[in-house]
Order: structure tokens, then sequence, then C-alpha cells
């Protein structure tokens, strides 16, 4: 049975851990989405994740 965290998940590393660590199979941002919308960038630059498909065009100039 799949498995989601919930609650207090507030740094990208941190949900990186959930998943990595098998503690669960997704992990759930509802209130950081709501406080930070811009979480998803922010969770890519802090992982070195450098894939520009992800940003959304309307983002792109302004994250740069």
């Amino acid at each position: 049975m799949p498995l989601a965290a919930v609650g207090l998940v507030l740094e990208p590393v941190q949900a990186e851990q959930i998943l990595l660590t098998g503690q669960a199979d997704v992990v759930l941002l509802g209130r950081e989405l709501l406080r930070d919308a811009n979480f998803a960038l922010r969770a890519a630059d802090a992982l070195h994740h450098e894939d520009a498909a992800l940003t959304p065009m309307a983002c792109h100039r302004a994250h740069r």
C-alpha cells in the first residue's frame, strides 16, 4: 500500500530524504506550497536539479 508523508515538510532536502530512505512513497506539500508558491523552483536549486523543462516559461526569465 502506498504511503504519503504530510505535514511539517518544509525543506527540499527533508522531502528528498523521506523519499530516498523509503519512509514514504510520496511527499505532499500542501501548506508549504501555500506559503511558498515557488517551492518547486527553490527545491530544484537546492537539490542542484538543472532540468529547465520543469520551469514554466513564465517563471523562467524571473528565476534567473
